[in-house]
């Protein structure tokens, strides 16, 4: 199974954590169009919201099975569905993934949201809360 991942799983500490020894050794760069990242009230994570000029980079993911689909709904949790998509690999051809995304959103979009202010701000609390709460299994 393929996995496009745009938000806190870019990062390769953050997969560690919640996949364990599931965590896939590479990932790599894709796109996903027709979609825009934002940043979520309230939280340190991004959600992200249909928008037809919009694209979105992130890293797809493969090779991860039913065990790692498990972890990841758990780390997701209810408020986020798993949904088709269609992404643009490093290679530039279009493969089926599966990402997971938020129906509250576009209700709770305050701002654009990057992995690099994400990790100088937020990411060692984050990741203390994650080990502290330990990853899911």
């Amino acid at each position: 199974m393929r996995f496009f991942f745009y938000g806190t799983l870019i990062d390769a500490d953050v997969r560690r954590l919640v996949l364990g020894r599931l965590a896939p050794d590479d990932v790599e760069p894709a796109i996903l169009r027709g979609w825009r990242r934002v940043k979520l009230a309230g939280v340190t994570y991004p959600g992200i919201v249909s928008d037809a000029k919009g694209r979105v980079e992130g890293v797809l993911a493969r090779g991860l099975g039913r065990m790692a689909r498990r972890r990841l709904e758990r780390y997701e949790g209810d408020e986020y569905a798993l949904v088709p998509a269609a992404v643009a690999a490093a290679n530039g051809k279009t493969v089926a993934a599966q990402m997971f995304v938020s129906g509250q959103a576009l209700k709770r979009a305050s701002g654009v949201w990057t992995i690099a202010d994400w990790q100088r701000r937020h990411k060692r609390r984050f990741l203390a809360s994650l080990a502290r709460s330990g990853s899911p299994s």
